[in-house]
């Protein structure tokens, strides 16, 4: 049977990210929360200390650059302790010396939001033997003017992540080592990231695994705001997180990037369990409506 894809919680040690901003900069908050969600099934838990809010329609003016050493001290703390519980880390992060600190404390992924435009990144991924996830972007994401405009958003997403596993693999990082993320949310308007979304199988039928962070963006807002004039806050979009993540599995994603892992755990439990029981309840005997109370 098809496997679920894995769980990778979300904890943000920042003031300013778009949906949790602010609970989670205190270290023993941070290492509190990714327990939490590590008990709620979890298998890894992405941590990143610079918010990736992109500019546009959204969010204004998108999150402000915080110094390499600002960064350190939100990230690495909480990184150490987790790795020193043996919890699985991935570190959200384009800053080469923050990547290398982290991996020699244990972490195991790199999740690289530039799209390997950082040499000295690959490089530092490459030399500690790491896994890298590639996500699409152009620029620092803005959803807005030339930055976010496609002839064809799937085609052209797929082609730049190319340039970028080329780049990662002539830095020395082998080819089962490379993660893509098609950056949903990231230089896309909303229907372009609908579009990814419901063209997933374009990116994960290429041999590289795929994590899809979905989670709370404002994409699934729009998708379904429909005719009302209400437009849902973060954390108001749960359920269209949750559709998305069931279809992001049943078109072949191998991870999913969540906020509220508990529940994404409860949904793709049910999925297998529905996936298992169609599967080994199938017959040759032609069904007929008549047979039917």
């Amino acid at each position: 049977y098809p496997t679920a894809p894995e769980l990778w919680g979300i904890l943000n040690v920042t003031p300013d990210s778009f949906s949790d901003g602010g609970l989670y900069l205190d270290p023993n908050r941070a290492v509190a929360r990714a327990q939490q969600m590590v008990a709620e099934g979890a298998h890894c838990i992405d941590v990143g200390g610079q918010s990736t809010r992109p500019a546009g329609r959204d969010y204004g003016a998108g999150a402000a650059r915080v110094s390499p050493e600002d960064e350190r001290q939100r990230v690495l703390p909480v990184v150490r302790s987790l790795c020193q519980q043996g919890v699985r880390v991935s570190v959200d992060t384009t800053t080469p010396s923050l990547a290398r600190a982290c991996l020699d404390a244990g972490a195991l992924y790199i999740n690289d939001t530039s799209c390997g435009r950082h040499p000295e990144l690959l490089a530092q991924v490459a030399q500690a033997e790491a896994q890298i996830v590639l996500m699409h972007n152009r620029a620092q994401g803005q959803t807005s003017g030339a930055n976010a405009h496609y002839a064809h958003c799937v085609q052209e997403s797929w082609q730049e992540l190319e340039v970028a596993i080329d780049s990662a693999l002539q830095a020395g990082i082998s080819s089962e080592r490379i993660w893509v993320d098609p950056g949903l949310g990231f230089a896309k308007n909303a229907e372009d990231s609908l579009h990814i979304l419901a063209e997933l199988r374009y990116f994960t039928g290429r041999g590289y695994r795929v994590l899809v962070g979905a989670s709370r963006k404002s994409f699934l807002a729009h998708a379904t705001k429909g005719n009302t004039a209400a437009f849902a806050p973060p954390d108001q979009r749960l359920g269209a997180s949750l559709a998305s993540a069931i279809w992001a599995a049943h078109q072949g994603a191998h991870a999913l990037r969540v906020h509220d892992v508990a529940e994404h755990a409860q949904a793709l439990t049910l999925l297998q369990a529905l996936t298992c029981t169609s599967s080994s309840s199938r017959s040759n005997v032609p069904f007929d409506p008549d047979d039917l109370p």
